[in-house]
């Protein structure tokens, strides 16, 4: 065999490796499939918790909470409503007891000083009310003289009614007993005052008073009706 010949044939074979290797080559080449590439892909695994509990107890746990804040807010709510109710209370009562000290002041008097009467009734009101005793201080004062008249009050009870603005509508029973000249035996009548009591900041003011509408009159023999404009004297 010649040199050429030997020569043609290890080309040949070379050739045919050549040949055998490139497919291999092309099918071992998996980038070049799509298939291929999806699954080259990291899997995300979606994992259950090892213990179910933590889950439950996290749920409670947030329940609980929220159950918490709730309660605390129904409460705050409801101890608000409380406190404005006992304030309300609270203000009631005290134009009560305004009202009654007023209606025993206005009930106890005697012709034997009459300007201490005028005094008494004269302090904590507004000044309306005050210059309307200012202004029938003479005319009282002349029938309080002529007549003899002494008195004295007893409140028994009293119901105040809150109106806007800070107002007190108060009723006053009282029973007053009275003498003068003309009746010297004491006499005991009933009556019924109706007494405006207003709240000014912290204190309390008495704007009017007077017989309450429908009630009967004490002692109209006794003291003249008052002009108009004028308080109810001494009494009334």
């Amino acid at each position: 065999m010649t040199e050429d010949t030997i020569d043609r044939v290890t080309d040949i074979e070379t050739d045919a490796e050549a040949s055998d290797e490139a497919p291999a080559t092309a099918d071992g080449d998996d980038t070049g499939r799509p298939e291929k590439r999806w699954r080259a892909l990291p899997k995300i695994r979606w994992r259950r918790p090892g213990n179910p509990w933590l889950w439950v107890s996290a749920v409670l746990a947030a329940a609980m909470i929220a159950g918490g804040v709730f309660g605390y807010l129904k409460y705050q709510g409801v101890a608000d409503d409380l406190a404005a109710m006992r304030r309300a209370e609270a203000d009631r009562n005290a134009a009560a007891q305004v009202a009654k000290d007023y209606a025993k002041k206005s009930l106890t008097y005697t012709f034997e000083d009459p300007d201490a009467f005028f005094r008494s009734v004269q302090g904590g009101v507004s000044q309306p009310l005050k210059d309307k005793y200012t202004n029938a201080a003479d005319l009282l004062k002349g029938v309080m003289l002529q007549a003899q008249v002494t008195s004295s009050g007893e409140v028994l009870a009293a119901e105040s009614v809150a109106q806007p603005g800070g107002i007190y509508q108060v009723v006053v029973t009282a029973a007053q007993t009275t003498r003068n000249l003309q009746h010297p035996e004491p006499k005991v009548s009933l009556i019924a005052l109706q007494i405006t009591v207003n709240k000014v900041g912290d204190t309390w003011q008495v704007s009017d008073i007077g017989p309450k509408t429908g009630s009967h009159p004490a002692n109209t023999d006794q003291i003249p009706q008052p002009a108009p404009g004028q308080p109810s004297p001494p009494g009334r």
